[in-house]
């Protein structure tokens, strides 16, 4: 049987950006979700965030859930990454949130440089992804909570 594979960094931000994605992948459904929630937080008030940040860790978990069931058992030498992948899934959905509020109100200057943390950020994506599955990277074991 072959093992699923995690999505590439183009499908991820075609997610992220709210296109069309197939509907059978779990990684892509909720980093489609999270980008929608950043967008929402941007327009909602403090006190109300409590629904979106709880919503944005289910997510999250279910992310790390499925990476750890879909990636091989790490190297016993593999490095601990900073970061879950769900944590780093959601700052890529938070920046492509940013990027599209840039694009439509900010300066171009603004803009770019949020085209550009998005860009560095995936790439980041990547090459985690490529260490997770190669085994010589393993994420942390903790429970998102934001």
């Amino acid at each position: 049987m072959k093992r699923p594979m995690l999505p590439d960094k183009h499908e991820l931000l075609t997610a992220c950006r709210g296109f069309p994605l197939p509907a059978d992948d779990p990684v892509l459904s909720a980093a489609a979700e999270l980008a929608v929630l950043h967008q929402g937080r941007e327009q909602t008030p403090h006190c109300a965030l409590t629904r979106i940040e709880g919503h944005r860790a289910r997510l999250m978990n279910r992310i790390d859930s499925w990476v750890l069931l879909v990636s091989p058992q790490p190297l016993p030498t593999a490095r601990v990454h900073t970061h879950t992948m769900g944590q780093v899934i959601d700052r890529l959905a938070q920046l492509t949130a940013h990027t599209y509020t840039a694009l439509a109100a900010g300066p171009d200057e603004v803009f770019w440089e949020a085209t550009e943390f998005v860009d560095d950020l995936a790439i980041a994506y990547t090459d985690l992804a490529a260490e997770l599955l190669a085994g010589t990277r393993r994420l942390p074991l903790t429970t998102t909570s934001v």
